[in-house]
């Protein structure tokens, strides 16, 4: 203690150094011990993944039976009640979205509660990759579900050529005058 005072007060700095590099280096602190998560858990995480996909397979699912009943609707000229099929696959696609985020954190929780590392696994990365991507899902399942809400409760529909034969009409009467 006296000769780190004595480096400090303009003493021999050399001193203070060969002193210190004499001795043994100091032990670098150990790592925390983590273990692998045990194979039940990297069977269960896989679910997660597979829930966000088929959340993704139901939106998908969503879109085509709109574009169906749009096409039914144009060439009928009129509108048509938004079919029960429709609203079942966007909240089909939402519940699977959340379902498969909220189940990988409560594993990836369960994981680190008994010292295991998830993604120390494939199984837990992919899990991890996907669910995180899954947040964007979530927000186009989320709007999904708005839109078809919306088109349900949308009182009026024009045919895709109303506007221009209403145009052609004007027109005609026009020449007519």
């Amino acid at each position: 203690m006296g000769e780190a005072i004595r480096a400090v007060d303009g003493g021999s700095a050399g001193e203070h150094d060969r002193e210190w590099r004499a001795g043994p280096p100091p032990p670098w602190p150990e790592p925390p011990e983590w273990e692998l998560p045990s194979a039940r858990w990297r069977r269960q995480v896989l679910a997660a993944p597979g829930l966000a996909l088929l959340g993704v397979a139901m939106l998908v699912a969503e879109v085509m039976l709109d574009n169906r009943q749009g096409r039914r609707a144009a060439a009928l000229c009129h509108r048509l009640p938004v079919p029960w099929t429709q609203f079942a696959a966007a909240y089909a696609a939402l519940l699977c979205g959340v379902a498969g985020s909220v189940l990988c954190v409560l594993l990836f929780r369960a994981a680190s509660r008994v010292g295991a590392r998830g993604a120390e696994t494939w199984q837990g990365t992919l899990a991890l990759c996907i669910c995180v991507a899954n947040v964007l899902a979530l927000l186009v399942e989320a709007v999904a579900v708005h839109g078809v809400h919306a088109e349900a409760g949308d009182p009026y529909w024009q045919c895709s050529g109303a506007p221009a034969l209403a145009g052609l009409h004007m027109l005609m009467q026009s020449h007519v005058l």
